[in-house]
């Protein structure tokens, strides 16, 4: 499910985001359409978070902020699923935005308690603060650096205020998708050595879109980069926990169980996915 890197020098960091605009922005045409995305299931009812971060986040009857929240769904999830109060939630992709605020209007959410914004996550301003800041799942990949979008983090937290962060480990991002439990193949960095670059029709949502924008670039992010850009934004990290599932199939052998992806014939689990949670000194 990994494409090849592509060959040459990686661009500088203000062109990956406008090429992963670019693509994003295409995949929210199409997105809407997949089973991944299920916005028929949705819109009947059926909450697109994860049990994960609703054991581990209680959001209710506070107030929300939802860092690339792409097309909105676990953003509306929170607040007709979970009973939070109002939640913004934010995205660079116009279609992505434009999409989630037709999603929240088809499903009968009000609007002033569902709020969507277009902004790249590193220059988010907004006019006030929240109780809780949240992203999830593929989300900090997809950015040259943390610093800022820790500074965004901090920057919309009440005091007191609590961020949580739900996504892929860093420790399976290097291995390649035809990895196994006895050959573990690498694939890219662990460490960040700059933009990892690919070029495919499609994602994780499905393939041969048609896309025009094939071009995007990921970075890795280690927990110590993760852990120091929030501390260093006047964040205290409550916990790390590392979890033996993905929440997509990141392997080829990964095998489904009850909604989360694991490596069959490992002798020892490996993390796969790791949630954090962290708070604004009040």
């Amino acid at each position: 499910m990994t494409p090849d890197d592509t060959a040459g020098d990686p661009p500088d960091h203000e062109t990956c985001v406008a090429e992963n605009r670019a693509h994003w922005d295409e995949l929210a045409e199409h997105h809407p359409d997949t089973d991944a995305y299920d916005v028929e299931g949705f819109l009947r009812g059926e909450s697109t978070l994860r049990r994960l971060e609703r054991e581990e986040l209680d959001a209710a009857e506070r107030t929300m902020l939802h860092l690339q929240c792409h097309l909105g769904l676990d953003t509306l999830s929170w607040v007709r699923d979970e009973g939070v109060a109002a939640a913004t939630g934010v995205d660079f992709a116009p279609t992505a935005v434009e999409t989630a605020r037709e999603i929240r209007d088809r499903a009968g959410v009000d609007p002033e308690r569902a709020r969507f914004v277009e902004r790249d996550v590193r220059e988010v301003e907004l006019d006030r603060t929240f109780e809780v800041v949240f992203t999830s799942y593929g989300t900090i990949y997809w950015l040259p650096a943390l610093a800022e979008w820790a500074e965004t983090v901090a920057a919309h937290l009440e005091p007191g205020g609590v961020f949580y962060i739900a996504d892929g480990h860093p420790f399976a991002a290097p291995f390649g998708h035809e990895s196994t439990a006895d050959d573990l193949r690498l694939a890219g960095p662990y460490f960040d050595e700059g933009a990892r670059s690919v070029e495919h029709d499609g994602s994780y949502a499905g393939w041969n879109f048609g896309l025009d924008s094939w071009r995007k670039h990921g970075f890795s992010h280690p927990p110590g980069e993760i852990v120091t850009a929030l501390v260093e934004a006047g964040l205290r990290v409550e916990c790390w926990h590392d979890h033996p599932w993905s929440f997509f199939q990141r392997f080829d052998a990964m095998e489904e169980r009850d909604g989360r992806w694991y490596l069959p014939g490992l002798e020892y689990d490996l993390p796969f996915t790791f949630s954090l949670r962290a708070r604004l000194p009040a």
